[in-house]
């Protein structure tokens, strides 16, 4: 082989392991230690007695510099431990950039997305135990351009043939005239769309996901929390289920920062509500993998 010959496969060669260092790069940059993870191993991961399915919604951060995103990378892993953890049977997931998509790639084992589209709001489910009679998505009709403002939706059978629905949302932020205009118009949307699924299918709809309000604040009349769990026609699982269980003196603290809502339609009962607040949720520690504080409940159907 000639000089120029060499020189070319070698330079092939660093070309590819270039690709195959970008492409590995979620999956084994960082990776933390197992004793990292000592608060969330503590953290009772037990499901409720008589509980059929647990649900959870988590605002993933998208990598936005603008938005406070960190990278992805070094919060994938936490991500892994926390599902596994955990064990949800649906997550209702918001801000999900193209480096969530990647970086969980290959990270959760027997989870499956509800719709293909590479989009921020999606879910993924627990594909070894529950069966996706039904899903898809769709944006609002009055939106900025994050391309996080949509809903993600879908109704699963359990194993033992019980059938009950999640929609997955994202809403608009901010109280000028413009943002209460658009909130106020998604808040109906969604509201006709948890309709439509417990209407079409006859089951429980759990409407999760970052709403953007907090209970007790004005943000412009229709566009409020009372507003859209009026719009619903439900029930908010935190005062539904028969438990709630957080860290309740860190949570009224940062009462502030609880943007993220159940609303039950339906037939069902929530039994535990939780809101979770171990150390890598708390945003500006060392480890945080969000700057929201995931919730999630254990329903029988």
């Amino acid at each position: 082989m000639n000089k120029t010959r060499i020189a070319s496969a070698a330079f092939a060669a660093i070309v590819v392991l270039a690709l195959l260092t970008c492409f590995c790069a979620c999956t084994q940059a960082q990776e933390l230690p197992d004793w990292a993870f000592d608060s969330l191993y503590a953290a009772d991961a037990s499901r409720a007695e008589g509980s059929d399915v647990r649900v959870m919604s988590v605002n993933m951060l998208v990598h936005m510099e603008s938005w406070g995103g960190e990278p992805v990378e070094p919060r994938a892993q936490l991500a892994e431990k926390f599902f596994e953890h955990y064990a949800p049977d649906v997550v209702a997931l918001q801000e999900l950039c193209g480096d969530w998509y990647k970086c969980l790639e290959g990270r959760l084992d027997g989870y499956e997305y509800v719709h293909d589209g590479k989009t921020k709001t999606n879910m993924i489910y627990n594909s070894d135990k529950l069966t996706l009679v039904d899903g898809g998505y769709f944006e609002y009709d009055k939106r900025d351009s994050s391309g996080c403002r949509a809903v993600a939706w879908g109704v699963f059978l359990t194993e033992d043939g019980q059938k009950f629905a999640v929609t997955s949302m994202h809403f608009d932020l901010g109280t000028d005239e413009k943002k209460v205009e658009y909130r106020t118009s998604q808040i109906a949307q969604l509201a006709e769309q948890v309709r439509l699924l417990a209407q079409k299918h006859g089951c429980p709809v759990i409407a999760a996901g970052d709403y953007n309000v907090l209970e007790g604040e004005d943000y412009g009349d229709g566009s409020n929390y009372d507003d859209l769990v009026a719009a619903i026609g439900g029930a908010d699982v935190r005062y539904s289920a028969e438990s709630v269980i957080c860290d309740e003196e860190f949570v009224a603290e940062h009462s502030d920062n609880l943007w993220d809502h159940m609303i039950l339609l339906g037939q069902a009962q929530p039994l535990e509500y939780r809101i979770v607040t171990e150390p890598f949720f708390r945003y500006g520690e060392e480890l945080a993998m969000t700057d929201h504080y995931p919730v999630f409940c254990d329903f029988a159907l």
